[in-house]
């Protein structure tokens, strides 16, 4: 089930977004599974599967070229290269490389997948300056060097609203700030068997250990970042929802039900759309009520 999601928000909201302040304290992530190979298989559409057993990435085709949504940390760029060849697709042929948080488990690839197939690469504003500076920058995790990652140039800073295309694929970026400043989740519609069905790749609303939100704030719209964020999230109806972690939207469960032939059905779950958003929103609710008693 899915931690991610959505919001429009001022260009000046990011111009103001602080270096990592002292005394912050990153998690320490267990990322033992982080490259272990997960058969690829085609989800719905034109859209496959190619991450890792935790860590999801997207390969969304065309005969023009393809486009990769997110790309695991650094050592898994091996594995998501075999996800890809075999499936009968090529590396090289990638155009496109989108992100939904600039964070080392999930551009960790990037940089390798751009000197392989001299992709672009598309960023919200607010994770174009991450991209750049391979995480240094990062309100959470700068002070970290165990999550940083290469660094990759960027060709196309993205807002909310704009859309990516590539032959027929067509998907929209939306601004979704919080977890990281440029947050983004994807939205674009496929057909599968003669019916269309809505898909989001969601960004993560979750709220990293360490992160402030009311008291000196980790980066000063944080809050409003994340409460805009909700906002659009209910405004979204997809049908399917997937995002940057497996487990996340339930992918073992989801696959294991899965026809190969007709896939799309089996990840079709609104209801625990709507279920995991409540449930993530009364999480940074109850967040934002303990700094405040404690001012």
């Amino acid at each position: 089930m899915v931690t991610f999601i959505a919001v429009l928000v001022a260009l000046a909201s990011f111009t103001a977004v602080q270096a990592p302040q002292a005394g912050a304290a990153p998690p320490r992530l267990d990322t033992s599974s982080w490259d272990k190979y997960e058969a690829p298989f085609r989800l719905a559409g034109p859209i496959y599967y190619v991450g890792t057993q935790e860590l999801a990435a997207f390969l969304v085709s065309s005969p023009q070229g393809h486009i990769l949504i997110d790309g695991g940390i650094p050592g898994a760029a091996a594995v998501i290269e075999k996800s890809i060849r075999d499936l009968g697709f090529k590396p090289e042929d990638i155009r496109i490389l989108l992100t939904t948080q600039a964070h080392f488990d999930h551009v960790g690839t990037h940089a390798h997948f751009k000197k392989l197939s001299g992709a672009t690469v598309q960023a919200m504003i607010g994770d174009d300056k991450l991209l750049r500076d391979g995480g240094k920058s990062d309100y959470l995790f700068g002070g970290a060097p165990e999550n940083a990652f290469p660094r990759v140039a960027v060709d196309r800073v993205l807002k909310d609203g704009d859309i990516v295309t590539i032959g027929g694929a067509r998907i929209t970026a939306r601004h979704t700030p919080g977890h990281t400043p440029g947050s983004t989740t994807y939205e674009m519609t496929v057909n599968e068997g003669g019916r269309d069905y809505k898909v989001v790749f969601a960004a993560s609303t979750t709220v990293n250990p360490g992160t402030r939100l009311v008291t000196n704030p980790s980066y000063p719209t944080i809050l409003e970042d994340f409460q805009k964020t909700f906002r659009v999230l209910e405004s979204l109806q997809p049908d399917i929802f997937v995002s940057g972690h497996a487990s996340f939207f339930n992918l073992k469960a989801k696959r294991a039900k899965m026809n190969p032939e007709s896939p799309a059905a089996a990840f079709v779950d609104p209801e625990g759309y709507r279920a995991l958003l409540a449930e993530k929103k009364k999480a940074f609710e109850a967040l934002v009520a303990k700094e405040e008693s404690s001012r």
